[in-house]
């Protein structure tokens, strides 16, 4: 089997993203599950997307992020409260925000009650995702990918944050969400 022939630049590029998706896929504790902990390692929920969009409210966020360079996208997810709430997961200290790769935000309860981020689950299709087929003609919605931060991504009113919070905060965006905890 004859292979393209990749420039030394794409080369190591996609060497660096199939490392980060073996990385990713080993760390997980499971595909597209999100669990949720009374202690670091006291799992009392799994959820997945689906099941979010069932037992949750899902909210509209239209927000641009750190890294949108001003472009405002619109995502829907459950508010996070709503996932503390329902697993009684109540700490003065805040809470941790564990990502795929090992990535942990600690994240005050202050800031979850001001700026109420949800838990992304979807981005609202564009016409480049209707060209690319992404999203049909008539799709509102579609489940975020691992290239939009997917299949969970904590997501902030942007224009609501203090101007110290960017970038001295950019941390409390997380994508690739596998876990929430209190902090220890």
């Amino acid at each position: 089997m004859l292979l393209p022939r990749l420039t030394k630049s794409a080369t190591i590029l996609l060497v660096f993203l199939l490392a980060g998706l073996r990385i990713a896929g080993a760390q997980s504790p499971g595909e597209n599950v999100l669990s949720v902990a009374h202690a670091a390692r006291a799992t009392v929920n799994r959820y997945t997307a689906e099941r979010l969009r069932k037992e949750f409210q899902l909210r509209e966020r239209t927000t641009a992020t750190p890294w949108s360079a001003g472009t405002a996208m619109t995502f829907r997810g459950p508010l996070l409260k709503d996932i503390l709430a329902r697993n009684a997961l109540t700490t003065p200290n805040g809470i941790e925000v564990r990502a795929s790769n090992d990535f942990v935000s600690k994240i005050s309860t202050d800031e979850i009650d001001r700026f109420a981020p949800i838990l992304a689950l979807e981005k609202q299709c564009n016409d480049d995702d209707r060209a690319s087929g992404l999203c049909m003609p008539d799709q509102t919605y579609r489940p975020l990918s691992l290239e939009d931060g997917g299949p969970f991504y904590l997501i902030w009113p942007l224009n609501e944050l203090p101007q110290s919070y960017v970038p001295g905060r950019n941390a409390i965006w997380v994508w690739f969400v596998v876990a929430i905890c209190p902090v220890p």
